[in-house]
């Protein structure tokens, strides 16, 4: 026990994940785990698919990437403090699950438990399909082999059904069966204020509900789920913050545009994860036009979606969601929203008129898991059912592109590596996915030997490979991300485009480039790593593995 009486713990990364991890042998080629073994079952006790957030957690459990913290002082921001001091030592895809079963809040212990980072660690991209997790080090790389895994097997799925995701459409359960009608509350019986959503920052206008799934509806483009962060202003009024340009914002202009005064809301907490990671994509806009979103993760389940009609309005919600609150938007009545940190590491500015919701009813379940997350310090959804898509569109348009990665450690940064088979090539791969990502601010295309989702290598390849001067291409002003801090207009910015792979000598590059010493070396003496891992591999592995006394 510590001198405050909290219980201590190490963050070291065995003391935080365990055994679970099993760190492996260092591998030499992070891209080797793209496709291999993509259906290989995942051997936890709990398998999917999951019927709610809870089944996930457990199966994350069984791989030992959760900590359990008994509580925590929100109102001294222990619990941020935290997610910044893992992440540094962990990286933000190599963190644990949290979980902390109370939280001080304005003076009171409430009762979690509160989730943290359910979607952090690359494991839980093969865990929410059935796969075995990809057992990867070195002890100071985050894992992405697993993250692949799953990409892989998401892209066998859009290959079977003409490059669309596969939808199932979803079945309405009994109330009964609903757990998310454990108990209903309606009236002066809603106190929001009750549950753990906590002031993540000192910064922050209050205390947010930053998780929910939140339904809206236009008669011609029917029902959306997006994930806008709520500010919880009391305990029946919350405040509903959609950017424009996103589809519930679009939703609620256009109903306020048909003279409207009110629209009705639902919001999903803590959903399974098939239905919160469509939220936070944008999955249902393909080439066969808009396709309801609950059929999707039902598709990427394998199962269909069970769902339950809300009380107070005809959504249909998932039966096996936490909680849904319910509520009314009054159109004609904006209210100042924020300042709060954005998912950009950096705060995003007040709102003088925003959309705001009257909360109608609030169900859940008995004891209800509530997710927070640390926008910009942590993950968000899973990313590797997103990804698949572009990634399978990008190779279809451009078959020399080998791997893509859309960086959440460094927003906006988009790298791709490409086999270069002519003289130009890798511009123009960059110019087109700078032209058409919106997420796209910098795009970066390497050669394939080197690992998009490593940081130190594609900086190199920038170092090394990369002549500015009739390698890259500027834009002035493109559609872009709306809470970029850099921007002066929301919503436009401009972009770069980067050729960084070896210049051939008709593209204005040497003769020849030299090999790598690696390279070299690997083809000198090819005993040699394997010598040494036999050797001295676990020392390499574990020499820091122990926290300091």
């Amino acid at each position: 026990m510590g001198t405050d009486g909290k219980p201590e713990f190490s963050l070291s990364r065995r003391g935080l994940i365990g055994t679970g991890l099993g760190i492996a042998a260092l591998r030499a080629s992070p891209a080797s785990a793209a496709i291999d073994a993509q259906n290989t079952p995942a051997p936890a006790k709990t398998r999917a698919p999951f019927d709610s957030m809870r089944a996930y957690i457990a199966a994350l459990e069984d791989h030992g990437i959760v900590m359990h913290i008994p509580r925590v002082d929100q109102d001294a921001y222990e619990a941020t403090a935290l997610m910044y001091r893992i992440r540094e030592q962990h990286g933000m895809r190599g963190a644990p699950t949290l979980i902390f079963d109370a939280v001080r809040i304005d003076g009171e212990w409430i009762k979690g438990p509160l989730i943290i980072n359910e979607s952090g660690h690359p494991y839980g991209e093969c865990l929410i399909f059935g796969l075995a997790p990809v057992d990867e080090g070195p002890i100071h790389k985050e894992p992405y082999a697993s993250y692949r895994r799953a990409r892989a097997h998401v892209m066998s799925m859009l290959e079977a059904n003409d490059g669309e995701y596969p939808t199932i459409a979803p079945v309405e359960v009994s109330r009964d069966t609903a757990a998310c009608k454990q108990v209903v509350l309606t009236g002066d019986d809603i106190d929001l204020t009750r549950f753990p959503f906590i002031r993540c920052n000192p910064g922050d206008a209050g205390r947010y509900i930053n998780t929910g799934v939140v339904y809206t509806r236009h008669p011609k483009y029917g029902v959306n789920i997006g994930t806008y962060r709520c500010h919880l202003r009391g305990p029946r009024e919350i405040g509903l913050n959609t950017e424009p340009g996103q589809t519930g914002h679009r939703h609620l202009m256009a109903a306020q545009r048909r003279g409207e005064k009110t629209a009705h809301v639902s919001i999903a907490l803590t959903p399974d994860p098939y239905v919160w990671l469509v939220s936070g994509s944008k999955m249902a806009y393909g080439g066969t036009g808009i396709v309801d979103e609950l059929s999707i993760a039902g598709g990427l389940a394998g199962r269909p979606l069970e769902i339950v009609s809300s009380e107070t309005n005809d959504f249909m919600v998932p039966a096996h969601a936490e909680m849904i609150i319910e509520g009314e938007v009054p159109l004609d009545d904006l209210r100042p929203e924020g300042p709060y940190g954005e998912m950009a590491g950096h705060q995003g500015k007040r709102k003088d008129a925003q959309f705001w919701m009257r909360v109608t009813a609030v169900t859940h379940r008995r004891n209800p898991w509530i997710m927070n997350n640390f926008t910009g310090a942590q993950a968000g959804s899973l990313m590797a059912p997103a990804h698949a898509r572009t990634f399978l569109q990008l190779r279809k348009k451009f078959p020399s592109i080998v791997d893509f990665y859309s960086d959440t450690r460094t927003v906006g940064v988009t790298v791709t590596s490409i086999r270069k088979s002519r003289a130009g090539e890798g511009l123009d791969i960059a110019r087109a996915i700078t032209e058409q990502n919106f997420f796209a601010k910098v795009v970066i295309v390497v050669d394939d030997d080197v690992d998009v989702t490593d940081h130190e290598q594609v900086l190199a390849a920038l170092g090394t490979r990369w002549q500015p001067w009739l390698t890259t291409k500027l834009y002035e002003s493109l559609p872009s991300l709306p809470i970029d801090p850099s921007t002066v207009t929301a919503g436009r910015g401009s972009k770069i485009a980067i050729d960084a792979t070896r210049q051939w000598p008709d593209e204005g590059g040497p003769d020849a480039f030299p090999p790598l010493n690696e390279t070299l070396l690997a083809e000198g003496a090819p005993e040699a790593f394997a010598r040494v891992d036999r050797q001295w591999g676990e020392r390499i592995r574990a020499w820091r593995a122990k926290p300091v006394p």
